[in-house]
């Protein structure tokens, strides 16, 4: 994928937008506790990818290269806070409350998000829809009646998706498990 970008594949990079987008706004919004710019720091973390993309034959992981140009962004986002704020006091809180081990963790839930999401589109359509429209807060009947099925096939595909995740989602949750352990 990094070497298809570089080329200036558009498709290849939709598809990575697409992939990393959400994980990336949950890392960045975990720093800088505001959604609008979590959003704004990853859209430029993106858009510099792009102006830059020539560069990325010398990235060995491309999801650690955007971890951590939205972990840059996101920490001089608090600076800048911090340097136009009257109430440095404030900002100086909250920038030494982020410490590595914080950071750390939100990557890994970050990556967690965008593991869950990966896998729950490779589920049966129909498992799909259900596990979305549920994440989305309908309730089984909510989801029953927009998709014009009875309750109980919603309970069946929300069983089905749990099985299935289970499958590809615990594999990995072990890998992430070795790197938090001490």
């Amino acid at each position: 994928m990094i070497s298809s970008v570089s080329e200036g594949d558009v498709a290849a990079f939709d598809a990575l937008f697409m992939e990393m987008f959400p994980a990336l706004c949950l890392l960045a919004n975990g720093i800088v506790n505001d959604e609008a710019a979590a959003k704004d720091i990853v859209s430029e973390v993106f858009l510099q990818l792009w102006k830059n993309r020539t560069a990325l034959i010398e990235v060995r992981s491309i999801h650690a290269y955007l971890y951590a140009a939205t972990r840059n962004r996101s920490l001089n986002l608090l600076k800048q806070r911090k340097r136009n704020e009257k109430k440095v006091q404030g900002y100086e809180a909250e920038l030494e409350d982020k410490t590595y081990e914080d950071i750390l963790q939100n990557v890994f839930r970050a990556e967690t998000v965008r593991l869950l999401h990966q896998a729950i589109l490779t589920l049966p359509p129909e498992c799909t829809k259900v596990v979305q429209l549920n994440i989305e807060g309908l309730s089984t009947s909510e989801i029953a009646l927009k998709l014009g099925i009875s309750p109980s096939a919603v309970s069946h595909q929300k069983a089905r998706a749990i099985k299935l995740l289970r499958g590809k989602i615990v594999p990995g949750m072990a890998l992430i498990s070795l790197f938090l352990a001490d």
